[in-house]
């Protein structure tokens, strides 16, 4: 009897400090993760996703999924702003700029599929499907998919600022003949501000549909608040130069 409860003893004492070195690898690499998107540096975000595919074939668990679908999602979202600033001559650029979101994309979208239904898994799959609309929001194929998933999102959680965001983007970047509104981007962007004061996203996507409606005092100071937030964030600093 002794002898077996010392040897569950070590067995137990062998699965915790594996699950402790798991909790160190992941919670290592989601620091990686982060600081890659708050410098907005692609390279840091590709290795970080590097990084979490060898974590997930190591072992196949939620949080590991989980961060390789953030990976891939900050992947998609950083190519999609090189892809904007290729010029519409660019072809090739744009062409191959293209290709890497959809491969980044895709992949965050596969693994998601293994992931339970939360708010915030409905939220990352609109984000990743977003982030392979390049027609002015008008690809129906995808929007068939992104418009279900924003609203699953906002239904399992009304107070997901993120979500609100991902709400905001067919208004903001659709023109008017195809459902695009300024004024009520400004406004979803808006409450997820209220929701979410410091979320980057919405105050970046809020300077631009001001901007866009000719609101210049108000994009800037949207701008300049998200750079004094965030000392590197890039699209602040290159609107406001």
């Amino acid at each position: 009897m002794i002898v077996r409860m010392v040897v569950l003893i070590a067995v137990l004492a062998v699965a915790s400090a594996v699950n402790g070195a798991d909790a160190d690898s992941v919670g290592e690499l989601e620091r990686a993760l982060e600081e890659a998107s708050r410098r907005y540096e692609l390279d840091a975000a590709i290795a970080a996703q590097s990084d979490a595919r060898t974590l997930l074939r190591e072992d196949e668990s939620p949080a590991r999924a989980e961060l390789l679908v953030r990976a891939s999602l900050a992947v998609a979202e950083l190519l999609r702003i090189e892809f904007e600033a290729w010029t519409e001559g660019d072809r090739e650029g744009r062409r191959t700029t293209g290709q890497r979101i959809d491969v980044a994309a895709n992949e965050g979208l596969t693994v998601l599929d293994s992931l339970p239904e939360t708010s915030d898994n409905a939220r990352r799959r609109a984000d990743l499907i977003a982030t392979k609309i390049r027609s002015d929001f008008r690809a129906r194929k995808y929007r068939d998919d992104f418009e279900p998933a924003v609203a699953r999102a906002l239904e399992l959680d009304p107070d997901n600022a993120r979500a609100w965001v991902a709400k905001a983007k067919p208004y903001l970047f659709a023109s008017p003949e195809h459902g695009g509104d300024l004024d009520e981007a400004v406004r979803l962007l808006s409450h997820a501000l209220e929701l979410e004061p410091q979320l980057e996203t919405a105050r970046l996507l809020r300077a631009e549909a001001s901007a866009r409606l000719g609101e210049d005092a108000a994009a800037a100071a949207d701008w300049r608040a998200a750079l004094e937030r965030n000392p590197h964030c890039a699209p602040a600093r290159k609107r406001l130069e």
